[in-house]
């Protein structure tokens, strides 16, 4: 069991799903980055600034970028 999947099952944490091709290697890496930016600019200065990271959004770029999200 990797650390991704067991930082998932310790929090109870699941996987969104996607369709298809955005499972595709190139895409889900684009899609990745973009939310890891969007993520950023939350946290940065938008509403998230005043909340707490719990490692919910980090963990499911990281599954993203693995290519571990769920089928429709």
């Amino acid at each position: 069991m990797t650390d991704w999947e067991a930082a998932g099952l310790e929090n109870s944490w699941t996987m969104p799903s996607a369709a298809w091709w955005k499972r595709l290697p190139l895409v889900r890496h684009i899609r990745a980055l973009a939310g890891a930016y969007a993520v950023q600019r939350w946290y940065a200065a938008g509403p998230g600034s005043i909340g707490l990271r719990t490692g919910y959004d980090e963990w499911v770029l990281a599954g993203i970028w693995q290519g571990k999200e769920r089928a429709l």
